[in-house]
């Protein structure tokens, strides 16, 4: 028999920024028995990552939706709506969540809201709220773990956390709201090369501990170096060998925030060794790869 209670889950961290606009909140539940929290909705939008754990959410009287780690979710509304989401027992549910108001979503977007709010209303079935959600991929998992053990302190942790709360809204964005491709508009490339560079990015997340050789991926996609590096560039605004960094070095520090493994374990997990890894993820990310765990 479910728990009932009538209030949020007990945040481990909470900021309120841009007066309130923007607020962010982390937390990690144990769950013995299987609990059921009943919230609004607020207006706004709202990004949840779900980075451990699973549970059922059913907004008014919807059929229930089942989230699962790792996730990223993405709600749209206008008004208030209940929200009923039951967590199953024996588990740990590990959060981050961001929300923003109507205005701020907005401005910090520049997408005026009811056009974000009528694109998500589509792909959500024409439903109120806008509810979406999806896998999260490594960059917005290793996002959401800086966010719940920033490494900044001081009066210099709420610009961190405003930053990185900007950065998972536009990743929520980029997940739930994409097209089902990268567009080509714009970016001066036939079909046949935008199919190309995306499969090349494909084997890159599906390979990431290998040793990056440029000519030898532009053989698996069927272009030489130049045609493929140029593509790349064109689609994804970055070279192949920074994408590649980019994708492990987030990769490490969810790695490292979650426990999951060592620093050294990290290293070789994403294809790195130990000194070299510890040198590049400083210069990343600002901090040494042993003050993360």
């Amino acid at each position: 028999m479910s728990v009932p209670i009538n209030a949020i889950l007990m945040p481990k961290n909470f900021s309120s920024l841009l007066d309130g606009a923007l607020v962010i909140s982390t937390g990690e539940n144990e769950f013995v028995e299987e609990r059921r929290v009943i919230e609004p909705f607020k207006r706004g939008l709202t990004v949840a990552v779900t980075l451990d754990g699973r549970m059922s959410c059913r907004i008014d009287d919807r059929p229930a939706i089942w989230v699962e780690a790792p996730s990223v979710s993405l709600v749209l509304s206008t008004a208030a709506h209940r929200r009923e989401q039951v967590f199953p027992p024996k588990q740990t549910f590990r959060y981050a969540l961001v929300h923003l108001s109507v205005a701020a979503a907005q401005s910090h977007t520049g997408i005026p809201f009811d056009v974000l709010l009528a694109r998500a209303t589509r792909q959500g079935g024409g439903h109120a709220p806008a509810f979406l959600t999806t896998a999260a991929d490594a960059v917005t998992r290793s996002i959401a773990a800086q966010i719940m053990v920033c490494p900044i302190q001081g009066m210099a942790r709420d610009l961190f956390l405003l930053g990185k709360g900007l950065e998972l809204v536009a990743c929520a964005i980029e997940s739930c709201l994409a097209a089902d491709g990268p567009s080509q508009s714009g970016s001066g490339l036939s079909a046949g090369e935008v199919e190309r560079a995306t499969a090349a990015r494909d084997i890159l997340v599906q390979r990431y501990a290998e040793p990056l050789v440029v000519s030898r991926l532009a053989a698996m996609v069927g272009l030489n170096a130049k045609a493929l590096g140029f593509a790349f560039r064109r689609l994804f605004g970055t070279g192949i060998p920074e994408f590649l960094q980019e994708y492990r070095l987030q990769l490490a520090y969810t790695l490292l925030a979650t426990g999951e493994a060592g620093v050294a374990e990290t290293a070789y997990r994403v294809g790195y060794t130990p000194a070299y890894f510890s040198t590049a993820f400083r210069r990343r990310f600002g901090v040494s790869p042993r003050d993360v765990r």
